[in-house]
């Protein structure tokens, strides 16, 4: 296949690079002289011969850098110029190489946080059926309502077939090794329920156990929360942990891929 050798010679051209140059002088000095020959050869004179045999030939060094086309990358070669140049004038500036790659590092750093957060909250699916068909409901410009107003919106509603609301919040969860801050979903009752998500263990809350405030002091561990926090404990649903100094009741654990990916402990019933 003539890639294919166009890819093999091209490769070996790297290799040899120095011996191609060498012969390239050779192969132009030989075709000025046989030029400057042929021009003594009608009478001219030695210098002027030379000179006509030059202009004949035209610019040695356009027809060197047409040849490495030929037969390199020449993109490749000035990348690895410029590579060598830029270690030498780093080792050469130790204070700014320091400070350079620093900065590298930072930036580097926050824009992968960035785009870990927004592929996990924006870009990416929720792992949940008809994922497509879940909105955030909003009248401030931005998903945010007050509990009264989310009350009010879900009993007069007559569009969506549920509606349920959550808030993110810091919380304080006590383990063996002492208490921890994490991340945390506090959720309606009818948060799982109206997702459609089915717990690893245990059950979820209900609408039931949410009709007033505090009524059902139950929690939710995320699948990362049971392992890390609780060691995997597969009797964990049903016994009693603390959360912001608070005994709550550990009824469920939520599967290993579910809604609130980025939560450390998962939502628990109260008010969003």
């Amino acid at each position: 296949m003539e890639w294919l050798g166009q890819l093999r010679r091209r490769i070996g051209f790297l290799g040899r690079r120095r011996q191609f140059d060498g012969e390239m002088e050779e192969e132009l000095r030989f075709h000025a002289a046989m030029q400057a020959d042929a021009y003594r050869a009608d009478g001219a004179g030695a210098q002027d011969a030379h000179y006509a045999a030059m202009r004949r030939l035209g610019n040695p060094t356009v027809i060197r850098e047409r040849s490495r086309d030929m037969w390199g990358w020449r993109w490749l070669e000035a990348f690895a110029q410029d590579t060598r140049y830029a270690f030498r004038v780093l080792r050469k500036s130790p204070a700014f190489t320091c400070i350079a790659v620093l900065s590298l590092a930072l930036g580097i750093g926050a824009n992968t946080v960035v785009f870990s957060v927004l592929n996990a909250l924006v870009l990416k699916a929720l792992p949940i059926a008809d994922a497509a068909r879940v909105y955030f409901v909003n009248n401030s410009g931005g998903p945010a309502q007050s509990f009264p107003n989310y009350r009010d919106i879900r009993d007069r509603n007559a569009v969506f077939e549920s509606l349920f609301a959550y808030r993110i919040a810091m919380l304080s969860l006590d383990d063996d090794r002492g208490a921890h801050r994490v991340w945390g979903y506090l959720a309606t009752g009818n948060y799982f329920e109206s997702l459609g998500i089915k717990p690893a263990l245990g059950r979820f809350f209900t609408p039931a156990e949410d009709l007033h405030p505090n009524a059902s002091p139950y929690a939710v561990l995320s699948y990362a929360c049971w392992q890390n926090r609780f060691g995997g404990d597969p009797h964990i649903a049903g016994k009693d942990i603390r959360i912001n100094g608070h005994r709550i009741r550990c009824w469920e654990l939520r599967p290993a891929r579910s809604t609130a990916r980025k939560s450390s402990i998962g939502p628990r019933s109260g008010c969003p």
